[in-house]
């Protein structure tokens, strides 16, 4: 199977780590992937780093030049599935595949997204009939096709499971992670000011801030002036997460959709316990007590309560942490959102060789 995941937003976000974890997923089995993202971004940087195969997309941009692109770039023959988020890259999908007269198109929706109807979206749909995948059970209520449009379908989030859990931190656990975006700035600060309040009870307590977020110049500041400023690791997006979660006690995750989604179970994963606002998407993957804890609202008093609980009982973030693997590992693995999205494509490609 040839495989393309176009990925427009320049953002190393929730929905590009997806398209590259499923792609470097086929990449070892054996199937050709590429990555599509905006010349120069932070998300083909990173798509490269993790060893895919990278095509840049033009700095003046279209959907039709998008899809000249592509076209331009790839196999002669195209390939069998073009995989997108937006309305755009939907539309420049739709014109490729139109163009090269053979590929299908499979749009997935994001953890907590939705599809609204719009001139570019109604325009790829009468191109070319889009299956749409889903992270839910199945698809709102308000999901609107038009006539013709594939039955939808679902992959559910995934995260690889490491062999060993490097969690829980030990009985003198001093280190905790925040996982966070940029567009989650504000609710990030109430870290800050919670880490701020434990370390007056713990003074060796170390923060490493994972995700856009750590490129933040104003939380720099901010913790700084609240004295952390040798405290925090800014680490952005590590290659090794592995490494960067060795030996936390717990985890903040302070996003939304898929990095929400992603956060938690990437902390599951590794065995860390994990501490969020109570959201559908956070509800969704973790269990209240069970895998985490769940709070009403990020308040900073609340939250370095929480976290001081869990520090104090090692015994405890033990249990949490090796439940959390558990669950990753029975009901949202890589292996499964794979499959997932493998189904998509052959089902997609199966109904265009009868239409053609």
């Amino acid at each position: 199977m040839r495989a393309l995941f176009l990925h427009a937003h320049p953002a190393w976000g929730g929905e590009a780590r997806v398209f590259a974890s499923v792609a470097g997923a086929l990449a070892e089995r054996g199937h050709e992937s590429w990555f599509a993202a905006p010349a120069g971004s932070e998300a083909a940087m990173q798509a490269a780093q993790r060893g895919l195969t990278v095509i840049a997309l033009p700095q003046r941009r279209s959907a039709r030049r998008d899809a000249r692109h592509v076209r331009h770039v790839l196999p002669r023959d195209f390939v069998d599935v073009v995989f997108v988020h937006t309305d755009a890259e939907h539309l420049a999908a739709a014109f490729a595949t139109r163009g090269a007269k053979r590929g299908a198109v499979v749009r997935r929706i994001a953890a907590g997204g939705e599809v609204t109807q719009t001139w570019r979206r109604r325009r790829a749909e009468r191109l070319v009939p889009t299956r749409y995948l889903y992270t839910s059970e199945s698809p709102p209520s308000a999901h609107l096709v038009a006539s013709g449009t594939p039955t939808p379908m679902r992959a559910e989030l995934g995260v690889d499971v490491p062999e060993s859990s490097n969690g829980a931190g030990g009985p003198n656990a001093t280190v905790l992670v925040c996982m966070a975006t940029r567009e989650s700035l504000r609710r990030a600060t109430n870290v800050l000011r919670a880490v701020a309040l434990l370390v007056q009870r713990h003074r060796n307590l170390t923060l490493r801030v994972i995700g856009s977020v750590a490129q933040d110049e104003d939380l720099k500041i901010l913790a700084t002036a609240l004295g952390l400023g040798r405290r925090v690791e800014w680490l952005g997006h590590p290659l090794d997460l592995a490494a960067a979660l060795r030996g936390a006690a717990a985890g903040w995750v302070i996003a939304d959709g898929d990095e929400a989604g992603l956060g938690a179970l990437e902390l599951m994963a590794h065995g860390v316990v994990v501490l969020a606002e109570r959201t559908s998407i956070a509800s969704r993957y973790v269990s209240n007590g069970i895998h985490g804890v769940l709070m009403t609202q990020l308040d900073p008093a609340l939250m370095a309560a929480e976290a001081a609980v869990l520090l104090a009982d090692a015994e405890r973030r033990t249990a949490m942490g090796q439940a959390g693997r558990l669950r990753v590992e029975r009901e949202f693995s890589l292996r499964e959102m794979l499959a997932g999205f493998e189904q998509a494509a052959h089902s997609s490609r199966e109904r265009q060789g009868r239409r053609g």
